[in-house]
């Protein structure tokens, strides 16, 4: 289902985002918003900001979209995904895959030109709701535009679907440790037997 139909739509929810992270202390490091859904790379500064955050900012989206729709019921698929990421070897393959996602799926011909993804601002300056959006990086525009390999897609795809931790696997493990996530490393549904010859 699309819940972002036109300019208006993509620009009330980037309100919404602005307004939610004074509100509840958060830092956003990058953001792409999709027809379909969005993505967001967010430190929370706060006990339990996270999930008031985004309670507030899709509630708030749903009233809004079914109010101009004139609808009602669900427009997300469930509740957010979520997952914690090693700062130090995974921060920027997470932040290259987000700001990359409207070219993934050809929705812009550069990862800049997507005017709803934090590139964007990053490049033109146009907006002002990341963290740093002015971090300076070498050749990071031509870095994003290259397609990353399929093992850090899959790496990270894994993790948004499991909701797990992405990073270096002995950081995984502690931090699955930690927060009680240990299921979300295990491979779904049950055992494989082994055949006895």
């Amino acid at each position: 289902m699309q819940v972002f139909d036109d300019e208006d739509d993509y620009e009330y929810f980037l309100t919404l985002l602005k307004t939610g992270l004074e509100k509840e202390n958060i830092e956003l490091h990058a953001y792409c918003l999709m027809p379909n859904h969005f993505h967001l790379l967010i430190v929370p500064r706060g006990e339990n900001s996270l999930s008031k955050f985004m309670q507030w900012v899709m509630t708030s989206y749903v009233r809004y979209y079914h109010k101009k729709n004139k609808t009602s019921g669900h427009i997300w698929q469930g509740r957010f995904k979520s997952f914690m990421v090693e700062q130090k070897h995974y921060y920027l393959t997470l932040l290259r895959y987000i700001e990359a996602n409207a070219l993934r799926a050809n929705l812009s011909k550069t990862a800049q030109d997507w005017q709803y993804g934090s590139l964007a601002e990053r490049t033109f300056k146009s907006r002002l709701l990341l963290h740093n959006p002015y971090m300076q990086l070498d050749d990071w525009i031509n870095y994003v535009n290259t397609p990353q390999t399929q093992k850090e897609l899959d790496k990270i795809r894994n993790s948004v679907n499991r909701q797990a931790p992405i990073g270096c696997k002995d950081w995984v493990i502690k931090i699955a440790q930690k927060y009680g996530l240990l299921s979300t490393l295990k491979a779904k549904g049950r055992p494989k037997h082994e055949k006895k010859l």
